[in-house]
């Protein structure tokens, strides 16, 4: 295994354990604390993939899907952080080959305490990821919102070199083609490790412009 790979699989790995671990951590660089915070690495990272591919139509497309994802480690944890606010934002690339990867994770109160609230009929994780992918719903209710994660599953199943693998509390989510192999990348995923907040990485194969 190449150095670059293998420390992009260590800052996966470190950011799954920030997001499953019992006890505050010490801050963290990759922390984003505050939505403006977040804006502002939203931002560079779309100049970095802008850079790497040349391809501004596939970079928007990507920091879109990465901003709906971080946005909701805010919109729906407000006043229900366990302890260490705000989302865990790091990206990288796998130089063997031209994948991007990202992690955006949050210690909030997960997916199923958030629609569980406005849908009493969700019991488990699981029911709630498969409710917040494909229906309408949002744990903001009355706020007419609740399309940000079917975007997501449009733009990642929307072309084979993507994929998403999302989880909260025991629940999974698999998405595109190259989501199975995100599963890959997270070693301790096997012992069935709740999340109780989410946890999401998003894999990216470059589409370089001529």
């Amino acid at each position: 295994m190449t150095h670059p790979q293998r420390k992009s699989l260590e800052r996966i790995a470190a950011a799954y354990a920030w997001a499953v671990s019992l006890s505050p951590s010490p801050s963290h660089e990759t922390i984003a604390p505050t939505r403006d915070v977040f804006r502002g690495r939203l931002d560079r990272f779309y100049r970095e993939m802008v850079s790497a591919s040349g391809s501004e139509a596939d970079s928007s497309l990507l920091t879109a899907v990465a901003g709906e994802i971080g946005n909701n480690c805010f919109d729906h944890n407000l006043g229900q952080w366990r302890d260490d606010p705000g989302c865990w934002f790091e990206w990288g690339f796998f130089l063997d080959k031209p994948v991007t990867w990202v992690v955006l994770a949050d210690r909030g109160q997960g997916v199923l305490a958030s629609l569980g609230r406005v849908d009493t009929s969700i019991h488990t994780d699981q029911e709630a990821l498969d409710a917040a992918f494909s229906r309408i719903l949002s744990g903001r209710s009355p706020e007419k919102r609740g399309n940000g994660l079917k975007f997501v599953k449009q733009i990642v199943t929307g072309d084979s070199k993507r994929g998403l693998l999302f989880l909260s509390g025991k629940g999974q989510m698999t998405l595109g083609n190259l989501g199975l192999s995100a599963k890959t990348y997270v070693p301790d995923l096997a012992s069935g490790e709740n999340v109780p907040g989410t946890w999401a990485l998003l894999l990216w194969e470059k589409n370089y412009e001529n």
